[in-house]
């Protein structure tokens, strides 16, 4: 039974990269030494990464030349591309890799800053500020092109005009003839109004402002109608700016990587704490997500993803092999992985039980595994099932998931109940792991069975030559380029090396 237990293969490198998040963040290559040779960043970390091993890289001779050193990857999250951008930028100056070619600089990117303890508070550009400015305002920010928080910056004041005189004047400034400064010292505007432009622009730059952006997208559309493409692409630049300052952005001027991590980490230890109120349970550290891959019930493979306070450990994914069901029957092989996954001899292999079992099903499976594992789930996890409903978001959108619970999946008196979880984007995103990790092996086999299927066609192939052959050539199409005599030095039968040989050279 423990042999059908797997680990992933995570430092495998192919698999790794397979297994990275769709999500913005940097990377990091390393060498066979752990010493870092690129860093990188990607709004789909997956894509990017992969991207490396799958083109020719012509363009970038650096980093092809690059490629065969790498022998690990490791990666941070970030909320959006722009903190990846600022991440990867203070990662490179403080590393300067080898193969980085740019970004080695002390440019600093630009923030916006806004003295909100003032009478009349100022807004201004700033690269560096001070302790005492800083425990007197707020600060925006940080934002890697300067070019559209300068526009912007123009674009706010244009709508909430600001002062920004560095002291009280008797007179006027230019700004204010030019509509961009209220003249608060002059007495223009009282500082109650005042203070409406200044929290307009820090709502906006808080990232509140899809009503105006719609409003903006509206307005361009009707341009494009009227074939006004000069003023329609003006808007679309604008929207553009607006989109990318607007922006909310979790990076301190002094973070460090490390810093970033740990308050990133928080946020999601919150989340499992909310989780766990708005469910009624005494403890929620670990999370186990199954779910099935399989065509008509062939070369079935279950995967089990892991979350603990919070974070994704994709070091504690497994996946189990099914090779005694036949038949298309998910809730049989939910049930035979459950049964390895808590059987008591695989005791040790797991650090501890989950809170929360969570399987990619809904009433029925449940209902079947409820009725089949009595008495060898834990008391204290809750058997839970995620499934797509009947409601949509909203009419022609995608259907709303829909979660089903069992408190005490050991007590045969618990009923299956529906619930709304508002705290559910955990669950989601372990959902859609467990699904795409299933998948990533289920293929590999599919691909490895195809591969068998064209070698044993082969007259004196066996099960342990056609091992070996793909042992020492890797695949295929290696297989096809080489010689008798190099296929000779795998198998060590020169007729059935000739045999290869003709097969793949004299096929129609």
């Amino acid at each position: 039974m423990n042999k059908d237990i797997k680990k992933t293969g995570i430092n495998d490198l192919q698999t790794k990269i397979k297994l990275l998040p769709q999500r913005p963040g940097i990377y990091k290559f390393l060498d066979e030494d752990g010493k870092i040779l690129y860093i990188g960043k990607a709004t789909n970390l997956r894509s990017r990464v992969s991207s490396y091993f799958s083109s020719t890289l012509y363009d970038r001779p650096r980093i092809k030349q690059m490629i065969p050193y790498v022998k690990d990857v490791i990666i941070t999250e970030t909320n959006n591309e722009i903190e990846s951008l600022v991440l990867e930028s203070a990662l490179i100056k403080k590393h300067k890799p080898f193969y980085n070619s740019d970004k080695k600089d002390d440019k600093s990117y630009v923030w916006i800053y806004i003295s909100t303890k003032d009478k009349f508070p100022t807004v201004k550009i700033v690269r560096k500020i001070s302790t005492k400015e800083m425990k007197r305002g707020r600060l925006f920010g940080p934002y890697p092109s300067s070019s559209a928080t300068k526009r912007i910056f123009t674009y706010l004041r244009k709508l909430y005009p600001f002062c920004t005189c560095k002291k009280e004047n008797s007179k006027e400034c230019l700004y204010f003839h030019l509509g961009l400064c209220p003249g608060p010292y002059q007495g223009h505007i009282s500082e109650e109004d005042y203070r409406k432009n200044i929290n307009e622009i820090i709502k906006f730059l808080s990232g509140r402002k899809r009503g105006q952006i719609r409003e903006m997208e509206k307005e361009m559309y009707e341009y494009s109608k009227e074939k006004n493409f000069e003023k329609a692409a003006a808007l679309r630049d604008r929207i553009s700016d607006l989109k990318y300052l607007g922006e909310k952005i979790d990076f301190l001027p002094d973070d460090t990587e490390q810093s970033y991590r740990e308050r990133r980490k928080e946020v999601l230890k919150s989340e499992f704490e909310n989780l766990k109120r708005e469910l009624g349970l005494k403890e929620l550290n670990r999370i186990e997500c199954y779910d099935i891959s399989n065509i008509q019930g062939e070369l079935a493979y279950g995967s089990m993803v892991v979350a603990e306070d919070g974070e994704i450990r994709r070091d504690q994914y497994r996946i189990f092999k099914i090779e005694d069901i036949d038949k298309p029957n998910d809730p049989a092989m939910l049930k035979r992985v459950l049964e390895r996954r808590f059987d008591t001899k695989n005791k040790m292999k797991y650090p501890s039980n989950p809170d929360i079992i969570l399987i990619d099903g809904g009433k029925s499976q449940l209902s079947v595994l409820h009725k089949g594992l009595r008495g060898l789930l834990p008391s204290e996890s809750t058997l839970t099932g995620i499934s797509k409903g009947k409601r949509l978001k909203r009419s022609g959108s995608r259907q709303l998931d829909e979660f089903w619970l069992i408190t005490d999946p050991s007590d045969k008196e618990s009923k299956i109940t529906r619930v709304d979880i508002v705290n559910k984007s955990i669950l989601i995103d372990l959902r859609d792991e467990a699904h795409r990790f299933a998948i990533l092996h289920h293929r590999k086999s599919r691909i490895r069975k195809a591969k068998n299927t064209e070698l044993e066609k082969i007259s004196g192939v066996g099960k342990k030559r056609m091992k070996r052959l793909l042992k020492d050539f890797g695949d295929i199409k290696a297989l096809k380029k080489a010689t008798t005599d190099e296929i000779n030095k795998s198998i060590r039968n020169k007729t059935v090396s000739e045999e290869i040989y003709k097969y793949f050279h004299q096929k129609k």
